[in-house]
């Protein structure tokens, strides 16, 4: 079945430039959007079929780290195409309960009619995520806050934030896998109830150590220690005739 919601507004509809680059070109990222006229507003349906809007999504669950970045690099492909169309970024609602998810991507809301600031917009969007967020993911809380603190800079930079998420990303995958709070919290409880002498396991450690090295190191002399008894001469110095076979070593 189709879903749409719909946004009213109070004023005479009319169908800009804007309305007609939407539908004629369907940008990326962007809902599909019908505008209409009745009785002296405007309404504007955004067909929202087999999707999800992040307010739903995470009352059921929480924010990952993972989707914390994901958002972020479609959010920026979306502010480009919004270039690449002609199309008033300030346009773009970042309200919950207008971005929506499905299979992996979200899609955004784009309302001629706002009358807003997307940078004010963007870091009350922040605080949501920051209120939403996994606290038992450690990387999730970091994302989070520092999408936040970032908007609470005067004049801050999305290209920057976005460009931060990504190299936190990559910076990840490069380094080993830490070990979780909770791993932590188990060794050292480990730790604490296991009591062995430590001088007494270095001690035995080593003395395997040395026992394998003095094995490995007799292994090694043996085939020439056979060869030195198979050419044995009566006196040193008589090496004529001494011919050294290969095989023999």
């Amino acid at each position: 079945m189709e879903r749409k919601i719909t946004i009213e507004e109070h004023v005479l509809y009319k169908e800009d430039y804007q309305m007609k680059m939407l539908k004629a070109n369907s940008p990326e990222g962007f809902l599909k959007v019908a505008g209409r006229g009745m009785n002296g507003s405007s309404y504007y349906d955004y067909d929202v079929s087999g999707k999800i809007s992040m307010q739903a999504m995470y009352t059921r669950a929480k924010l990952r780290a993972e989707d914390i970045r994901q958002f972020m690099y479609q959010f920026g492909n979306v502010l480009k195409e919004t270039g690449k169309y002609l199309l008033d970024i300030h346009c773009i609602l970042l309200e919950p309960e207008y971005i929506f998810y499905e299979e992996g991507q979200f899609f955004f809301c784009y309302y001629p009619p706002a009358t807003q600031d997307l940078w004010e917009k963007f870091h009350v969007l922040t605080e949501y995520m920051v209120k939403v967020a996994d606290y038992e993911e450690e990387e999730c809380v970091r994302l989070a806050f520092l999408m936040h603190k970032g908007t609470m800079e005067e004049n801050y930079s999305l290209e920057k934030l976005i460009a931060e998420c990504g190299e936190r990303e990559e910076k990840d995958m490069e380094k080993p896998v830490r070990k979780t709070m909770i791993d932590e919290l188990l060794e050292e409880k480990r730790e604490r109830t296991s009591y062995y002498d430590t001088e007494e396991h270095d001690w035995i450690t080593e003395q395997e150590m040395g026992s394998s090295i003095m094995r490995e190191t007799d292994n090694l002399w043996i085939p020439v220690k056979r060869f030195l008894n198979k050419h044995k001469k009566t006196k040193w110095g008589e090496w004529d005739g001494l011919h050294i076979e290969e095989e023999e070593l």
